[in-house]
């Protein structure tokens, strides 16, 4: 499927007072006379789009704030020019032809076929040529907020504002990164402690339990993490096996419009070096230096941050970020900015911010969505960002080497009241990989910040995923917040707590009704695992005495055995053995049991 992001680099945008935004006021009078209805979105059914209304004082803020003489502005449109179901459907076909397969197989767990709906339906490109006939320089096209980001004249916004499709203008917010800071201390940990050297990393990791999922063979593999950030040095030791062995996807730079995602000409000096850390964190692979949290995962990078001074990164770039991700099949985002200085606290609501309300929609679409709470903990401001105050995300604090909350992290709770954030990791002396425009040149250093905590808690979702592939977000949600440190007590510093994978590994979901009531999170094991030969395997109590279908997959995707158990109680020792009567190869393999509307799935380790 085609995103559209517009090729123009954006000129240095001077300060002005964003705290007057710019919105229009709704009617809600219906369409009426000859004018065609236009189909717009609903949960269930077709709904008739408000007319728009244009009333002097929206001009007259935008006059106010008409500094220069071109003002990036959101346009929301009234609908996707579609006027009969049987476009509606061919829309929707188009749609779920170009959904990448990944992305396919990710969204069945959460939307009922053919797994796409109005969201997903580009913006009209008739709308998009008139904008543009009058003078409209169009940045960014978001199909989930029918909306486009563009520059124009305030003469020109004059006009749009009168557009019969036109449903409402607000401003393109700013933001930042939030910066990790190098570390003041000393991280000495060094050696391998574990199957594989971890060297200074090792901390990091094995205090919320990830070294001993991967001695069991976890890794990320099969799973797509996404990273919103500002650019990635790709030739950094960290990224050599990652980047040979194919785990890098795609990439995209939403700022220059083109596929390269490290820094190039025109971008501020070490654009990248935010995101090279926050990548290395998750996927870095170099023995005795520094080991991803899920290294073994396949990426996609997305550069949405512009860090020059005179351009603050904006909103609109994230969200195309988002969509982009969502259509290239990501199953995990970590993203590590953040976005306040345009907001008020009352904002930060769950259903204000465009970063915090696309963030919910990714969620809704099957990606886990990790995300930074900020580093304000000192600060006046104190409380968390947009998109942490989002509903359904996991947002992410740091922690110390003791498990204490690390002294800036951001504070919750969200301005209508919700507990956040969701869970902690390291925050502190976090070993991560710079690029050679750090002030002490390239290598790894230890980094403060929750810009650093948030690519652990995201490699983490990562090797659930992989262990528990029919896991929705909800579910990985609820098991690393469930079997954190202070899931008992969960407060509005610490959250759930400091999260404990290997006791993740091991938690039953409550069982949620899927698009088609299929319940997910039934409990199957397999003892030993690994094994060599024959192991038992054993169906969690929800299972019936009915039969069951137990289907064991290759990496490649393919049934290599397949077997109906008598009954869903029990356990039974098996053999796993190709129709030939051939043992299956040494290797990981899933295995899946379904009875009826019940499914469950884990991860067996086959030994030479």
């Amino acid at each position: 499927m085609q995103f559209r992001v517009h090729s123009q680099r954006r000129p240095g945008i001077p300060s002005w007072n964003l705290t007057l935004v710019v919105f229009l006021i709704l009617s809600g009078v219906t369409l009426t006379g000859g004018a065609r209805t236009p189909i717009a979105a609903a949960a269930d059914d077709y709904q008739v789009s408000p007319e728009p209304s244009v009333t002097e004082r929206t001009i007259d803020s935008l006059s106010d704030l008409a500094k220069p003489a071109e003002q990036k502005v959101w346009v929301f449109l009234t609908d996707k020019g579609i006027y009969d179901e049987a476009t509606y459907v061919a829309a929707l076909e188009q749609v779920a032809r170009d959904l990448d397969a990944h992305a396919v197989a990710r969204r069945a767990k959460v939307l009922a076929p053919p797994f796409v709906d109005y969201l997903d339906i580009p913006v009209a490109r008739s709308y998009a040529e008139q904008l543009e006939h009058l003078g409209v320089a169009i940045d960014v096209e978001s199909r989930w907020f029918n909306a486009v980001s563009a520059r124009a004249s305030l003469e020109v916004w004059r006009e749009v504002a009168s557009l019969p499709f036109v449903q409402k203008l607000t401003l393109v917010r700013g933001g930042s990164t939030n910066n990790p800071m190098p570390s003041q201390e000393v991280n000495l940990t060094t050696g391998a402690r574990g199957a594989l050297d971890y060297g200074p990393s090792f901390d990091q990791l094995d205090e919320i339990n990830i070294v001993p999922v991967h001695d069991l063979g976890f890794t990320g593999a099969g799973v797509r993490v996404a990273m919103l950030d500002t650019g990635y040095y790709q030739d950094h030791a960290a990224f050599v096996q990652p980047i040979a062995n194919g785990q890098l996807i795609a990439q995209w730079d939403f700022i220059n419009d083109d596929g390269e995602t490290q820094d190039e000409t025109g971008d501020s000096f070490g654009q990248h070096l935010h995101g090279t850390l926050t990548w290395s964190i998750v996927g870095g692979f170099e023995e005795s230096e520094l080991i991803g949290a899920a290294y073994g995962a396949d990426f996609l990078l997305a550069k949405t941050e512009d860090t020059s001074m005179e351009d603050p990164s904006e909103e609109d770039y994230w969200v195309a970020g988002m969509e982009w991700a969502d259509l290239n099949g990501a199953d995990v985002i970590s993203s590590s900015l953040g976005y306040k200085d345009w907001y008020a606290y009352q904002d930060l609501d769950g259903q204000t911010a465009v970063t915090t309300i696309a963030a919910d929609i990714a969620v809704s679409r099957g990606i886990v969505v990790c995300t930074a709470m900020g580093n304000e903990g000192t600060t006046d401001w104190y409380y968390l960002i947009a998109p942490a105050d989002a509903n359904t995300t996991l947002s992410v604090g740091g922690s110390t080497a003791s498990g204490d909350l690390w002294d800036q992290s951001s504070h919750g709770p969200t301005f209508d009241g919700r507990t956040k954030p969701e869970v902690l990791a390291r925050g502190s002396l976090t070993r991560g990989a710079a690029s050679p425009e750090d002030h002490l040149g390239e290598g790894y250093r230890d980094f403060d910040g929750t810009s650093v905590a948030t690519p652990l808690v995201a490699g983490a979702a990562a090797l659930l995923l992989e262990a528990h592939p029919g896991w929705t977000p909800e579910n990985v949600r609820e098991a690393l917040m469930m079997t954190a440190d202070n899931s008992t007590s969960p407060d509005n510093d610490r959250g759930w707590g400091r999260i404990d994978v290997l006791a993740a590994l091991d938690y039953v979901p409550t069982a949620v009704p899927g698009p088609e009531g299929v319940r997910s999170g039934q409990r199957i094991t397999a003892s030993p695992n690994p094994f060599s030969g024959r192991t038992t395997i054993a169906l969690g109590s929800d299972f019936t005495d009915d039969p069951v279908l137990l289907e064991c997959f290759s990496p490649d995707g393919r049934v290599a055995y397949s077997h109906w158990l008598e009954s869903g109680h029990g356990s039974l020792p098996l053999e796993f053995r190709h129709e030939d009567g051939q043992s299956l190869a040494p290797g990981i393999y899933l295995v899946r049991v379904r009875q009826g509307k019940r499914e469950s799935t884990t991860k067996i380790v086959i030994s030479p």
